[in-house]
């Protein structure tokens, strides 16, 4: 049983690209619709599933935004899009804590690459798709705000030639 997240379509597509791909293999994969709610109590709460299609956004720092998915402290019963797989490894967690703690970019970085190592070995989740977000830029723009939303930050403070941008 194959559970796509029902958010959009691009989850229901890569579920059924599954089914297509496993199927030339000789398994049978059934796919499971449901409502968001549902979805969300039968992965994070119940555990009810075999395997999922989620999405994940590893935001703005690895600490934030990967951490939450392989840290074994993070398996919460109902919490959504936390250690849903309720992955384990005690090398990993100290990894994951101390690359939280570290303020050497350097030394950050390494505990995060043997991080990697493991986690690609152990393949506790499995990566099929990546969207491409893209940013637009033009020089005569100002007021784009850098910070922790990223791409989903508000544009209110853009201002185009000294003047506000009109906004309707």
């Amino acid at each position: 049983m194959l559970d796509p997240l029902p958010y959009g379509d691009s989850y229901q597509r890569t579920a059924v690209y599954i089914k297509s791909a496993l199927a030339r293999i000789g398994i049978d994969v059934q796919l499971r619709a449901q409502d968001f709610p549902t979805y969300t109590r039968r992965i994070y709460t119940d555990r009810d599933f075999q395997f999922a299609v989620v999405g994940m956004g590893t935001l703005f720092d690895p600490t934030v935004g990967v951490q939450r998915l392989f840290w074994s402290k993070n398996f919460r019963p109902g919490v959504p899009f936390s250690n849903g797989t309720h992955y384990q490894n005690a090398e990993v967690d100290r990894l994951l804590e101390s690359a939280a703690v570290e303020t050497d970019d350097e030394k950050r970085g390494e505990l995060f690459k043997a991080f990697q190592k493991i986690v690609i070995d152990e393949v506790p989740s499995l990566t099929l798709v990546m969207q491409q977000q893209v940013t637009l830029y033009n020089p005569r723009l100002s007021g784009f705000a850098l910070e922790a939303n990223g791409l989903s930050g508000s544009l209110a403070a853009i201002e185009f030639a000294n003047q506000a941008v009109a906004r309707g």
